[in-house]
Formats: C-alpha cells, structure tokens, sequence
C-alpha cells in the first residue's frame, strides 16, 4: 500500500488585481502523479535515451512527443475550486489531505505535479497543437539544453522538467489572453533509493518554482510482504 498527499498550500500572492478587503480569488488547483516502475506508466525521457536516437529530428520529434504526453496528463488531472482565497493564506485540506496518488505497490520513482490558478474557466482542455508547441520560445529552448547536454559525458540531467516548462509557458500565454495568471507550478521528482527507501517522506514549506506557494507533503507505504 502506498499514497502521496498534499497536506496544505499556502499561498503568498493571489494574483487577484484588487486591494483590501476585496482582494480575494477564485483558485483552482490541479494536481497528479506520474509513477515510473517496471510495470508502470514511464515518464517522459532522459537526455540519455536521447542520446541513442540517430539525428537531431528524431531527438525532436522525442521532446515533441513527450510535451504532448505531459499535456495529456494535465488534461486527466484531479481539480478543486476554493473561493476566497487571499494573500499570505494557508489551504488545509483535512486530516486526509488532498490526495495526489494512491496504489498497492511502492513505485521505484514518482514525479508530483500541482497547478493553481487563478481563474473560474477549466483549462485542461485548452487547444494545444504540435505547431504550437514547436514553435514556442520554451519548446526551442528545451531542443538547445537537450542537444546542448548531450556533449556531456554519462549525463543524469533527465529531459522531464524542461518538458513540464514548455507545458507551464504555453498555459501562461493561454492564461493571459483571458486575463487569468499561474499562481502557482510545484514540481517534484522523487526516487525510492535516494528519497523515500522504506516507502515514508514527510516534507513541510517546499518552494514552488515561482516562489508564490509552499507545500506539504506526505508519502507513506509499506510492501505487501511486510504486513
């Protein structure tokens, strides 16, 4: 048995444009977990796959197919609205916490994703195309680091964050169009030989990679033969 749970949020910034009294927003939070096991779903690629593929379309077409999985993960993401959320305020979510991934089995890794936004419009689904993709900043960037890394020798630097930060880039753009705004991207990789060997990690006030939330969180689990 094993799970992961986000304990509680606290946000800095709402991002919600008022002042005083009436400086509260309408967040919305996505969240899910990408397990990589033997017999589980495999993240998206490391530089080191990349390195067996024979040209750098190939190497593209890779990181291409990786965002477009990322961008599906984020589509089927569990979401939860709070109202009147403010500045400098702490999201508790019960003695349960908010649970981001539960199995019979410990996974020998675990990628955390949580998203909070700003906004009453479920973005999930918004239109994202493969010329999009391509054609970004972030995306050209990813192509560079990923092209740049494969000069180094035995590289451990894995594909998967900048794969996730093409992903938050092109839901910022989206968000600005309507006038909304990313409060808030939490990213975390974790394996069990380095971070949580006999299936338990409790961890408080971990940054985001904006720096305008904190999170807590828990794994907990036991192998079956244990019990």
């Amino acid at each position: 048995m094993f799970y992961a749970r986000i304990n509680k949020i606290k946000v800095f910034n709402n991002r919600e444009g008022f002042l005083g009294l009436f400086n509260r927003a309408e967040l919305r939070i996505y969240s899910y977990a990408t397990p990589v096991g033997a017999d589980l779903r495999v993240s998206p690629p490391t530089l080191s796959d990349l390195m067996a593929l024979p040209d750098d379309a190939s190497r593209k077409q890779r990181l291409l197919d990786a965002v477009l999985s990322e961008a599906d993960s984020f589509a089927q993401s569990y979401s939860i609205d709070i109202d009147g959320v403010r500045d400098n305020q702490t999201l508790l979510f019960g003695e349960t916490g908010l649970l981001l991934y539960r199995s019979d089995a410990i996974p020998d890794a675990l990628r955390l994703q949580l998203w909070v936004i700003e906004s009453d419009e479920d973005v999930r689904r918004w239109a994202l195309d493969a010329d999009k993709i391509m054609d970004s900043d972030a995306f050209k960037g990813l192509v560079a680091a990923a092209t740049a890394a494969l000069a180094v020798t035995n590289p451990i630097l894995t594909a998967s964050i900048g794969v996730g930060g093409v992903l938050v880039n092109l839901l910022r753009g989206k968000l600005r169009e309507k006038k909304d705004d990313l409060v808030g991207y939490w990213l975390c990789d974790l394996n069990r030989a380095e971070h949580y060997p006999h299936g338990t990690r409790d961890r408080q006030d971990v940054s985001d990679t904006t720096g305008n939330i904190q999170v807590d969180y828990t794994l907990f689990g036991y192998d079956k033969e244990m019990e």
